[in-house]
């Protein structure tokens, strides 16, 4: 913590949101699950996150934008 105390993470679940693969949401159609996963992480590298923090990162799940007959639905 930011008093220097080690924390425990056990049991614990961060979840973190971005926009920074929005460009690139066209091209993971079509893909499987496994593909998506390389890609993401290998874009996250190339975009400038530290290998060492992609590589903590368990799982990513992509949430596409919903479309108007969606949205209706929801309302």
């Amino acid at each position: 913590d930011g008093q220097g105390r080690t924390v425990d993470f056990k049991n614990t679940l961060i979840v973190m949101t971005s926009n920074v693969g929005n460009l690139w949401l066209h091209e993971y159609d079509g893909m499987d699950e496994d593909e998506i996963q390389r890609t993401v992480r290998q874009r996250l590298r190339e975009e400038g996150f530290r290998p060492e923090f992609v590589n903590r990162i368990d799982e990513v799940i992509i949430f596409h934008q919903i479309s108007r007959e969606q949205m209706k639905n929801i309302v």
